[in-house]
């Protein structure tokens, strides 16, 4: 059988890459050995978020009081069998719905384990003992959670964050081992449900990859959600419920989350050809690229669409393969969202040259209608260009998209002293960090 185009993984940049390939009229074929959607729409972006805002829900139920609504005996419980229920609900949906919409676009899609199949420094596609002869490959098999090797997961008491989504009840208390998005998130989840989270990071910061002004917040915020939280520390023993650390503390926990990060899935190759990826997606096997997470590059889904047409771009409409600042968001409320160049990353002797400015939340009246004013806007820039930007707020990741447009237009702060702005809203904060700044 041969194909225009082969696919191998349809997360979000198989996705993109076959919307791509369909628009042109490629005769394209793409193989999914799970559910349409990869790991955000399915064990990642779209579950939490869901959780998230059930967390979020709740917890403001529980304090109704402050937004003066007066509830007779309001005692809320969880019913985290629902939330889950509600979870399986939009995943389901949403797989269904891309996987319809592609189908019906006339991509061929096969519900199979692909693996690649090496000649002559090219390949095709095996999959059900079936070969696919394509003019390219392109592969998108996404990443899974990473697993220390002294601590392997059970999907019991040691857990990944794909075992989080299959848990139907909440453990009395949760050690997270790491403070990323996906450490934070599941803190912040946890907590809002009564869990008693204690988090443990190797780095100096929580948030190590984020702007420092962010890591020192998000601190903050622990402290008064009353999360526990160990710095420079790692994880020296889980036993019968007991967790040691490094420097010789021991508490309990039920269970503990390994959301250290998570590291790139290749298909099956034979005779143990080694893949090689290139900056712009290429490899070694002259047919074959790679995208998305598989990538080994930036492990965000906005990113891996990107990618993909990027890369779409480069082989069919003979256009230079592009990079560009990718923002990223943590989510929970309030969100926290970074791009560009941190403050910590400009060399000493260099500072004198940047101007950062800083707008403290609380000066904003929508933060104050909305009871949500702990968090700030800085922007950094040199020579009156955006090069950074790090917002903790209400919609910080709505915000983070209008700076990361004024960077991609190459707005000077001047230009966006020009641009009308809403009152009340969070975006005004933009503004009134640069006037104010």
């Amino acid at each position: 059988m041969k194909y225009d185009v082969a696919i191998i993984g349809l997360g979000p940049s198989g996705i993109k890459f076959a919307q791509e390939c369909l628009k042109k009229g490629l005769k394209t074929i793409a193989f999914e050995k799970a559910s349409v959607g990869g790991t955000c729409l399915n064990v990642g972006c779209i579950p939490t978020k869901t959780f998230l805002s059930c967390a979020e829900a709740f917890l403001k139920l529980k304090n109704c009081t402050k937004y003066g609504i007066v509830c007779d005996n309001l005692n809320p419980n969880v019913s985290y069998e629902s939330i889950c229920k509600k979870k399986d609900g939009i995943v389901t949906k949403f797989s269904q719905a891309v996987a319809k919409d592609l189908t019906s676009r006339g991509l061929e899609i096969k519900n199979s384990v692909a693996k690649l199949y090496c000649k002559d420094s090219c390949a095709t596609v095996i999959a059900d003992n079936i070969e696919y002869q394509a003019e390219k490959i392109f592969v998108s098999t996404g990443s899974k959670p990473f697993e220390l090797p002294d601590l392997k997961f059970d999907s019991h008491c040691i857990l990944s964050s794909d075992d989080m989504l299959k848990c139907q009840e909440l453990p009395k208390s949760m050690l997270i081992i790491g403070s990323g998005a996906i450490g934070v998130e599941w803190a912040r989840i946890l907590n809002s449900f009564g869990v008693d989270v204690t988090v443990v990071e190797k780095a100096q910061s929580l948030l190590p990859q984020m702007d420092k002004d962010i890591s020192s917040r998000i601190e903050r915020m622990f402290k008064m959600s009353k999360i526990k939280f160990f710095k420079s520390a790692t994880l020296d023993s889980f036993s019968s419920g007991v967790v040691t650390l490094s420097d010789g503390k021991k508490f309990d926990a039920q269970k503990v989350l390994c959301a250290i990060g998570r590291v790139s899935v290749l298909p099956e190759i034979t005779d143990d050809f080694k893949l090689i990826i290139n900056d712009d997606c290429s490899t070694n096997l002259k047919n074959v690229y790679v995208i998305g997470d598989a990538s080994g590059k930036t492990m965000l889904a906005h990113y891996a669409s990107y990618q993909a047409k990027a890369l779409f771009d480069s082989v069919y409409n003979n256009k230079e393969f592009r990079q560009a600042d990718v923002p990223s968001v943590v989510y929970g409320s309030p969100e926290i969202a970074s791009i560009g160049v941190r403050e910590q990353d400009i060399d000493e002797n260099e500072l004198k040259n940047y101007k950062i400015y800083k707008l403290p939340l609380a000066f904003l009246p929508k933060s104050w209608c909305d009871d949500s004013t702990d968090g700030f806007i800085k922007i950094i820039t040199k020579d009156d260009c955006i090069l950074g930007a790090h917002i903790v707020s209400n919609e910080a990741s709505a915000l983070i998209m209008q700076i990361s447009i004024a960077m991609k237009a190459k707005m000077k702060v001047q230009d966006l002293e020009e641009v009308i702005f809403p009152h009340p809203t969070y975006s005004e904060g933009i503004l009134e960090a640069i006037i104010n700044g």
